[in-house]
């Protein structure tokens, strides 16, 4: 998952929730039906998001059927702790906020300090010490079953990204140790995949869910792009499907895109942000046939050429068809928050 920290003024927040409160989520003009996933459709909501995120989690009620509260991540203790967004709404029981629904906490390998300078995000020497000996690994799957027991989440949900090649093999026995401790205590686990061959390449524990992040083809490491296609998600579902993985694993498709100003620099946008820009731009989209993805290209005040690609709901719909011809069964959506209603439009056409 990407950890970027800023969100819009609270005013275009209350604005966003009114908008979907008022529309719903109507059926879609021209947007086909999508093959309906075998089980649950899951979102995140990210805490520099967060009240975008609830409006639209509270505007779809019985839309998904679990979601996901990102984050928690480590001080320099090395020890897990919600963010403060998410402490200070949660309390003591998630279920204040999310009532009866399961709700998985996403427990992300970033080390923040108290002042946000020098915060480390996804940083692959915490999970190499974490993991590294029984001992460590015992410390961090109480460390981490105390964490939820404390807010009383249903779920934990790992999201350590970077992983060293060396420390796989033990991060897999950490996994491992987690989801028995986790099954004694009523949790259910589930673990996040990057979408990289050196991570699927041998075979994952059983018994916790997984989820393949399907995005990140392009993004801020490359230039303009897709940030999923239809081969590249074949190919991670070839990969899972190799290792015995595929049916324990959904498949995570992102909204929003990116605005790119020459061949690396890039910031990204959500849906209704890549809308506002392109508006002021005075600039149609069109959209690529072989993704789904809207593209476009303006020049700023600078002579700077922008390339934009960005998703909508057709956009994911498209992905969707591909990730199930490809054999995934249940979709994940990375994340609530700055979408439009063609998103919750095709996802109720899922009929799940």
């Amino acid at each position: 998952m990407r950890a970027a920290r800023r969100g819009p003024p609270l005013a275009a927040a209350l604005l966003c929730a009114a908008l979907f409160l008022a529309l719903g989520p109507g059926p879609a003009r021209g947007q086909a039906r999508g093959a309906a996933p075998d089980g649950p459709i899951t979102a995140w909501i990210a805490d520099w998001d967060l009240a975008r995120g609830l409006a639209e989690w509270r505007a779809h009620p019985g839309l998904f059927d679990s979601v996901r509260v990102f984050s928690a991540n480590f001080d320099s203790r090395d020890q897990p702790a919600l963010t403060p967004e998410w402490a200070k709404i949660l309390g003591s029981d998630v279920s204040g906020v999310f009532g009866p629904a399961k709700v998985y906490l996403t427990v992300v390998n970033d080390v923040a300090t108290p002042t946000g300078k020098g915060n480390i995000l996804k940083d692959p020497a915490l999970v190499s010490r974490l993991v590294a000996t029984p001992a460590s690994r015992a410390g961090h799957v109480e460390a981490l079953v105390a964490l939820a027991k404390r807010h009383k989440f249903p779920g934990l949900e790992i999201d350590y990204e970077n992983v060293a090649a060396a420390d796989w093999p033990n991060f897999l026995t950490f996994v491992e140790a987690l989801f028995r401790r986790s099954q004694a205590e009523g949790l259910a686990l589930s673990v996040l995949l990057q979408p990289q061959r050196r991570y699927l390449a041998s075979p994952l524990p059983k018994g916790p869910g997984y989820v393949l992040m399907g995005y990140n083809l392009f993004g801020f490491h490359s230039g303009p792009g897709p940030k999923a296609t239809p081969e590249f998600l074949a190919d991670q579902a070839a990969a899972l499907r190799a290792i015995g993985a595929l049916e324990a694993t959904s498949l995570a498709l992102a909204t929003g895109g990116f605005d790119w100003t020459g061949p690396k620099a890039a910031r990204q946008l959500t849906e209704t942000e890549a809308q506002t820009l392109l508006a002021q731009k005075n600039v149609r989209p069109t959209r690529s046939p072989a993704d789904g993805y809207l593209v476009s290209r303006y020049s700023d005040d600078k002579g700077q050429n922008h390339d934009v690609w960005y998703a909508d709901g057709e956009t994911l719909a498209t992905l969707w068809r591909a990730g199930r011809a490809a054999g995934f069964t249940r979709l994940a959506v990375w994340r609530l928050g700055g979408n439009t209603p063609s998103l919750f439009s095709w996802l109720a056409t899922l009929g799940h």
